[in-house]
């Protein structure tokens, strides 16, 4: 029973920090710098989508 507790101890604390790190990663990336602009992202035109397409003729 002690070994179950332990194995849960260890398992649940590695994987707080898997999560945290992934958490701190996507703070520094700028995930969650404007969480209000995700809806207006496609109202926009995409400049550079733009030149890429293919033109028909």
């Amino acid at each position: 029973m002690i070994a179950l507790t332990i194995i849960l101890l260890i398992s649940t604390t590695l994987l707080g920090g898997i999560f945290f790190v992934l958490f701190r990663w996507a703070v520094r990336d700028g995930q969650f710098d404007d969480p209000e602009e995700a809806k207006y992202v496609i109202f926009r035109e995409d400049e550079a989508g733009t030149k890429n397409k293919p033109q028909k003729h």
